[in-house]
């Protein structure tokens, strides 16, 4: 029965996503529209739901008690959701770099990455990469920030 709670709950979750997702605007002829990524991760948890509940369905077919069933990540799935929530919206007031920066090293924490030199180095590579990976090779535009930019000082 948890199983199949939790998998409802990750496909409203997923539903909502899709939503947002689809309020990113669309791209200008020849570029890549900048939803692509967040749409194509709520489509994967969408599916990810349908395995939950899948397993829930069969576990109470079966007639086994899902009571002291293992972890199955329910709680990791939402809390990197409520990262990621705050990450997206951080995009409008800090623009891209410093979000990142600050965001990297909590979910690779998340995901159990416990080196600190591989933490630090993360503000610093994980800005870097992404940022050559859809600004310069597929050519989405940087979100500038609102109320402060840390590319505005990189620029100059």
């Amino acid at each position: 029965m948890r199983d199949m709670v939790e998998g409802i709950v990750l496909a409203l979750l997923s539903l909502v996503a899709i939503w947002g997702a689809w309020q990113v605007p669309a791209a200008s002829p020849g570029d890549t529209w900048a939803g692509i990524v967040p749409f194509a991760a709520s489509v994967a948890l969408l599916a990810l739901s349908g395995v939950v509940l899948l397993n829930g369905l069969r576990a109470t077919h079966a007639g086994q008690a899902s009571a002291d069933g293992g972890d199955s990540g329910t709680l990791d799935i939402l809390i990197l959701f409520a990262v990621a929530l705050i990450y997206q919206q951080s995009f409008r007031w800090f623009g891209y770099v410093l979000p990142t920066a600050i965001v990297a090293p909590v979910v690779l924490y998340i995901f159990g990455v416990r080196n600190w030199i591989g933490l630090a180095a993360s503000v610093i590579a994980c800005p870097l990469i992404f940022h050559i990976i859809f600004f310069e090779l597929l050519g989405v535009f940087p979100p500038y920030g609102e109320v402060f930019d840390l590319f505005d000082w990189f620029r100059g």
